[in-house]
């Protein structure tokens, strides 16, 4: 008897060691510009002694290096091991086989709707045809023949009208459902996932209790970028701007109601900082190689892209509500107090994460009337680096009307960032050869040019404009080039590559007249692009 309360003993242990998997669900992710850290939780009941536990729903693509496993309740981890689940391709392909077998169902029975409609069309034509027929007979046409003809069709029509119309509202709704079967299996077969993540956990808890195990790690599969929507009503307005991420992961898992942190930090970059080393010289042997390929980021090899982008935004003016933005040492993080689920297929979600009005701002035109005789409006929005953003692209609109994309980036020459909102026709600019001379002596060809350039202001307002024209520039001693500018000197000069930059302010009406010369002399046998 003793000996058979032992062996039960044994067994409810062996079944406490061995109990089914438990799956973690995701509370937090940190989504960097390539890779994720993610953080899960699961609650974990123990015996009091030795535990073996097994904990699923993670990513099978981590880092093994970077897990972190977080225990309470003076829980001992005995060992642990990461591995892979491939069972979880057979549910999913199970799932898409049921699903499959769904359509099929619901195909035939649309196509069986179809033909029913289609015959029950003609059994109304067939039943006008037959009365019409009847009561337009010459002959044996009675009173009571037409009361009867006339019950007939009554009986009948409104019987076909009623199968009629049910049969197109069981259409409709398989159309419906067929369109969801599809999408439904699109998205099972979006992302070829062959397995899953678990970890397997020996256990010492001093007592029986349920704890939460907290579990961290890094994943290469996820990545997010910046674009931005620039709104400027007027030149007296600030310029709206609203920031949006866009993110999409690969890992094998969807992040269900997740807490997002946005970061623009590079944690899969090496920590090692460059160190110089010898540079030696030496005899090479030149090879052509047989071919040669572009290295994939691993983020994205793998995504299957949409066109269908799936968007989540918050309403205008609530943003800052729930974005907390930090600047750490070197990235800055965008923590987002609402939660997302971002599905693990690959597909971009789109997030608005702040809106700011930017007063930093002057507009001014610009043209280069040499390439284009065109006036162009421009803002500059100045010391675009002070604001801290992410460089990405921008979506422009100028009073209500979408002017194009413009790249918006901290590292460029001016400090500010230079957006073209489009042609101007009320500053008209008119650039014309007005003189040309050439001639010849000895063994040298001159040839002088004269170029008049006109601007009118049209407009009802002072005008700043920036034009820029040029001349050649010689690249050997054999040609030379001067310069002279007759009635409007330039503002600056590039000699290296000949640009003259004129800054205009124009009155409401006024017309400026700038007129630039030059001589170019060199051998007389020599073609040259002039």
């Amino acid at each position: 008897m003793v000996r058979t309360v032992a062996i039960v003993a044994i067994a409810l242990c062996s079944l406490n060691s061995f109990a089914a998997p438990l799956t973690a669900g995701i509370e937090h992710v940190t989504v960097f510009t390539s890779g994720a850290e993610l953080a899960q939780k699961v609650s974990l009941p123990l015996q009091a002694g030795d535990n073996t536990v097994v904990i699923e729903g993670l990513s099978p693509y981590i880092n093994e290096q970077s897990l972190q496993i977080a225990l309470g309740g003076g829980v001992i981890v005995q060992q642990y091991a990461f591995s892979t689940d491939y069972l979880s391709a057979d549910k999913r392909r199970m799932n898409t086989a049921a699903l499959e077998d769904s359509l099929k169902m619901a195909q035939d029975a649309l196509q069986d709707a179809e033909r029913r409609i289609s015959t029950l069309t003609q059994m109304q034509v067939l039943l006008q045809t037959g009365v019409n027929t009847t009561l337009t007979a010459n002959t044996g046409v009675t009173t009571a023949t037409i009361d009867k003809n006339l019950q007939y069709f009554r009986t009948n029509a409104l019987e076909l009208s009623r199968q009629l119309d049910a049969t197109k509202a069981e259409k409709t709704n398989l159309d419906k459902r067929i369109k969801a079967l599809q999408q439904q299996i699109r998205e099972n077969g979006g992302l070829k996932v062959n397995k899953a993540g678990i970890v397997t956990l020996e256990l010492n808890s001093p007592k029986k209790q349920t704890i939460t195990a907290a579990l961290k790690y890094f994943t290469p599969r996820a990545a997010w970028y910046t674009t931005y929507d620039l709104n400027i009503a007027d030149l007296n307005s600030p310029i709206g701007l609203l920031m949006k991420a866009h993110v999409s992961q690969t890992t094998g898992i969807d992040w269900q109601n997740a807490r997002l942190t946005l970061s623009t930090g590079h944690p899969s970059r090496s920590n090692e900082a460059p160190e110089l080393s010898t540079w030696w010289l030496q005899q090479q042997v030149i090879y052509r190689p047989r071919a040669t390929y572009a290295a994939k980021n691993m983020v994205m090899a793998s995504a299957v892209m949409d066109e269908a982008v799936a968007e989540e935004e918050l309403a205008a003016g609530s943003i800052g509500n729930y974005v907390e933005t930090t600047e750490q040492a070197i990235s800055v993080e965008y923590a987002i107090s609402l939660p997302y689920t971002i599905a693990g297929n690959g597909k971009e979600q789109m997030i608005a994460l702040q809106e700011k009005q930017i007063t930093d701002v002057s507009f001014a035109y610009y043209a280069a009337p040499r390439i284009d005789q065109s006036a162009y409006l421009v803002a500059y929005i100045n010391n675009w680096s002070a604001l801290n953003l992410p460089d990405g692209t921008a979506n422009i609109t100028y009073n209500g009307t979408y002017y194009g994309e413009s790249r918006l980036a901290a590292n460029n020459e001016e400090a500010r960032v230079r957006l073209t909102l489009g042609d101007d026709p009320q500053v008209k600019i008119k650039r014309e050869l007005t003189a040309r001379n050439g001639k010849t002596s000895g063994n040298n060809k001159q040839v002088s040019y004269t170029y008049t350039t006109t601007v009118r202001n049209d407009k009802k307002e002072q005008i700043t404009l920036t034009l820029n024209d040029q001349y050649p520039v010689s690249t050997t001693k054999e040609i030379q080039v001067s310069v002279s500018d007759k009635n409007t000197p330039a503002t600056t000069e590039n000699k290296q590559t000949g640009i003259l930059t004129y800054q205009l302010k124009l009155a409401p009406g006024e017309t400026r007249t700038i007129e630039l010369s030059y001589t170019v002399k060199y051998p007389k046998d020599w073609q040259i692009n002039l």
